[in-house]
């Protein structure tokens, strides 16, 4: 008896746990693949497309020198979609046309199926929401052990929805409450085998940000408006003086140019910019309420590395007319790995692989709605 318990084992101590994003060469051949397979498809493959980025990228991220591994399959997510289509697309489709070639186009019940539509969609946004990080919590393993969520993908769902009528109602004042109740929900329902993962904290630490950024608003929706208003005073001028026969002036061209630009920098740019200040402030605080095994996480994320984060995203999308889509992904996941850490020892060699089941079918309705994510 006392040799035995000599010779077993010592258990393998704590560890600290280290995120590291290692760039993998391929994704652009990938993403040609795709892209032509796609075409070929016409737009089926796109299902496999999406998996195989989703393996690339995954097996990038690094934790403790050791790889994530993405298990899900293009078949899944073709099987998901098939579901949907069949069961809540092409039903909606039908109606809708037997109703317009019954009733013609300007019939009430076409309306009353637009508003049930419309409506549906905002109730089941979360939904899909949910859903989708389960899939893929699921298919992501790191050493054999899989991630899950296991609350109510429907009460996720009507807290969403409840979420946007208190931000509409309350002109966005209630978003960094809803947001938080929203955060605190999905990432506690979270799971990496049978861990959990915890979070608490309130959102009153994002409100000083929030009132800043959004009174800053106010003030570039009246200047945006002014410049429109201003660009089609002179628009207008131009077009009676374009009447009349007499020579437009240089100046006014100019000064309609100068307004019109300006407006549009503002929607264009100055807002994401804007906001990006809030992003970062509640990204930060959010990974600070976010705990596992105890030991909680940081977020080194500032305002300028996001703004900039933004914009080149941006670039990439416009001058690759979207086929720049996977390495865009990258660099999201790139941008949040480099940043992550936890502070603190976790015994992972406690953790055993969860027992709850998991879907066979991907996320279907997310795709639908195209909010799956990567």
């Amino acid at each position: 008896m006392e040799d035995t318990l000599q010779s077993a084992p010592p258990h393998p101590a704590p560890e600290s746990i280290r995120f590291e994003f290692k760039t993998r060469p391929g994704l652009l051949k990938l993403t040609i693949v795709n892209a032509l397979l796609g075409l070929v498809t016409l737009g089926i493959y796109r299902f496999w497309g999406k998996t195989n980025i989703r393996k690339h990228i995954w097996s990038s991220v690094h934790i403790n020198g050791e790889p994530l591994e993405y298990t899900g399959t293009g078949r899944e997510l073709f099987m998901g979609f098939l579901v949907v289509f069949g069961a809540i697309l092409l039903p909606i489709g039908l109606l809708s046309g037997a109703v317009f070639i019954a009733l013609g186009p300007e019939s009430a019940w076409l309306s009353i199926i637009q508003f049930a539509v419309i409506l549906f969609a905002y109730v089941f946004w979360g939904y899909a929401i949910y859903k989708a990080r389960k899939y893929q919590l699921t298919r992501t393993n790191w050493r054999g052990i899989r991630g899950n969520l296991v609350g109510s993908a429907m009460t996720y769902s009507l807290t969403y929805f409840g979420s946007m009528l208190a931000s509409g109602m309350s002109l966005g004042w209630a978003t960094p409450v809803m947001n938080t109740v929203l955060q605190e929900q999905i990432v506690s329902d979270m799971r990496f085998g049978d861990a959990a993962f915890k979070f608490k904290g309130r959102a009153a630490p994002l409100y000083p940000t929030y009132a800043a950024c959004w009174f800053l608003t106010i003030a570039a929706v009246i200047a945006s408006i002014w410049a429109l208003s201003s660009g089609f005073d002179y628009f207008s001028e131009m077009m009676e003086k374009l009447a009349l026969g007499t020579e437009l002036d240089g100046t006014a061209v100019i000064t309609l140019f100068i307004t019109i630009a300006t407006a549009f920098v503002i929607v264009l740019l100055f807002y994401p910019m804007l906001w990006a200040i809030y992003s970062a402030k509640e990204l930060r605080t959010f990974a600070q309420y976010t705990r596992f095994d105890g030991s909680p996480f940081t977020l080194a994320i500032t305002t300028g590395s996001l703004q900039w984060f933004t914009i080149v995203n941006a670039l990439i999308m416009i001058l690759t007319l979207g086929f720049g889509k996977p390495f865009v992904q990258r660099r999201l996941v790139r941008f949040a790995i480099d940043r992550l850490a936890l502070h603190g020892m976790v015994d992972i060699n406690r953790i055993r692989q969860s027992q709850a089941e998991i879907d066979q079918r991907g996320e279907g309705l997310a795709d639908a709605f195209d909010v799956g994510g990567l």
